[in-house]
């Protein structure tokens, strides 16, 4: 019997998952962005101020085990050791900046364009998405085409998605594609694996980051938590700025 045959009962639910949970993927992508537009600067104020409170605190023991050997601490070594074993914190630190940055930086898209995104995404993805079709990953036109697609499509860009859907139909036609002859082996397996998938996604975060940025009441709590936060770092700081000055005599 052909295997396409035996697919096609659950062909049409696998590309309709497969396309929801693209669909949640974006969404949680757009969700995170906002998250980090919203919170990004409480969230930097804190990370810095913890971020010093650990520099502090080797500083503190660096210094203590130069007064425990009865040496008088050499704070410019001291320094420089200690900047090397923070160079993944300022990194992290660094990313962090540049991600609010461009959140900010991230333009509110018209309703009726997002919906045209996701249309022209809808009849891309049925032909091209590697999932669906395998010739996607084997051949390096459609692969790259395919990859331009998703950027567009996250990035909501309906210019580019609208020439993509050109050039996606004519590199199929030149390449005589019938997708009549697709065939998803282990097609049961794959909607279960969907599914779990789906699932995972609605129900973490950063998806989850849109109950509470939908409610102000929350959005409101959680600046005031991390403002609380980064004072009660700024309150350990003092403590610990006080210990070594105690210990180098500085």
């Amino acid at each position: 019997m052909d295997l396409i045959k035996i697919a096609l009962g659950d062909y049409p639910r696998y590309e309709e998952l497969l396309l929801r949970k693209d669909k949640f993927e974006k969404e949680a992508f757009m969700w995170y962005e906002e998250y980090i537009k919203t919170f990004g600067k409480y969230l930097i104020e804190v990370f810095e101020a913890k971020v010093e409170c650990i520099r502090l605190k080797k500083m503190i023991a660096f210094a203590q085990a130069e007064v425990n050997k009865g040496h008088t601490p050499d704070m410019e070594a001291i320094n420089a050791l200690v900047g090397l074993q923070m160079q993944s914190y300022y990194e992290e630190l660094k990313s962090m900046v540049k991600q609010h940055e461009d959140s900010k930086k991230s333009i509110l898209i018209p309703q009726h364009e997002i919906e045209r995104i996701k249309k022209i995404y809808r009849e891309i993805a049925k032909i091209l998405h590697p999932d669906i079709n395998p010739e996607t990953q084997r051949d390096e036109t459609l692969k790259d085409l395919w990859n331009r697609v998703v950027i567009a499509y996250k990035c909501n860009k309906l210019k580019d998605m609208e020439e993509l859907q050109v050039l996606v139909n004519k590199a199929l036609t030149d390449k005589g594609f019938d997708k009549s002859k697709i065939v998803i082996e282990n097609i049961a397996e794959k909607i279960i694996k969907l599914e779990e998938e789906i699932n995972r996604i609605i129900t973490t975060d950063p998806y989850n980051f849109k109950f509470l940025l939908e409610d102000k009441e929350e959005t409101a709590q959680r600046i005031s938590d991390l403002q609380d936060e980064k004072k009660q770092y700024d309150g350990y700081r003092k403590e610990l700025e006080n210990i070594l000055s105690e210990l180098t005599g500085e």
